[in-house]
């Protein structure tokens, strides 16, 4: 198994998960965050002087230089998703994979790259105290954000999380906000390579993986209809941080690599 890993947690997050998908089988990771153009992008505003092509050139690279079986599964996570999307359209036939697992990933459509000003919404703050539980293993439980802003989402997020422990004493808004500064300009970054990206569509059994409290809440697969022939959509419980290592989201991974069907 091939999984992508764009960042925002930790690589060995990935080892339940791919024994799930695929037990007893080899994991790769591919870590983008060892990719300087791109993993820079992050803490300067988040322009990045790459592309989501030249980092599917990257995978690929990675892939041919292994000795990989006739079966084998690739799977990205949210932005890591993409990329791994990506790649598949530049592999050839033969060395394509037996399956591509999306893991809460939207794609690379116009419908669903966002503006400027959706990068600091509400939206962008739910996905933000989901973080911060994750990377704390602690929970940031705070009320929907629709109508507040930026400081106002933050300080709901400081309560929460100093209340959990999620947060350390004496953190202030300062600290939260510096942060939360970072986390936004990776998220512009990912932004914008979406937006500058010309996907392919590909034709490989596509599994999307959605998890109860994922990054959208609308029905439509996340935009991947339009690139891929072979969809199945499967929920799962947990939000997008916690179902790459809770036992129930698990448990539903476990069904990926055998589809019963595929919507066309």
């Amino acid at each position: 198994m091939v999984l992508v890993h764009p960042g925002a947690v930790r690589a060995a997050d990935y080892a339940d998960l791919a024994e799930a998908v695929r037990p007893g089988a080899s994991l790769t990771v591919v870590d983008l965050e060892q990719v300087p153009e791109y993993f820079q992008a992050a803490l300067t505003g988040g322009t990045a002087d790459t592309s989501i092509d030249a980092l599917a050139d990257r995978v690929v690279e990675v892939l041919r230089g292994r000795d990989l079986p006739d079966r084998w599964t690739l799977a990205g996570w949210s932005f890591g998703g993409v990329v791994a999307h990506a790649a598949v359209s530049r592999l050839e036939p033969g060395e394509r994979p037996e399956t591509l697992v999306l893991l809460d990933s939207i794609a690379p459509v116009p419908e669903y790259t966002a503006g400027e000003e959706d990068l600091a919404s509400g939206l962008v703050l739910d996905w933000f105290a989901m973080y911060l539980a994750a990377k704390r293993g602690r929970p940031v439980d705070v009320p929907p954000f629709t109508g507040a802003d930026l400081d106002a989402g933050l300080a709901l997020v400081l309560a929460a999380g100093l209340e959990s422990g999620a947060l350390l004493p004496g953190t202030g808004p300062p600290g939260l906000r510096k942060v939360f500064s970072a986390y936004a300009d990776g998220l512009r970054r990912n932004n914008s390579l979406s937006r500058a990206h010309r996907p392919t569509p590909v034709h490989v059994p596509t599994w999307l993986v959605r998890p109860e409290r994922g990054l959208l809440a609308t029905p439509d697969p996340l935009g991947w209809s339009a690139l891929t022939t072979r969809l199945v959509v499967a929920p799962c419980p947990g939000d997008h941080y916690s179902m790459l290592r809770d036992p129930a989201a698990l448990a539903v991974l476990a069904g990926v690599t055998s589809p019963p069907a595929f919507s066309r």
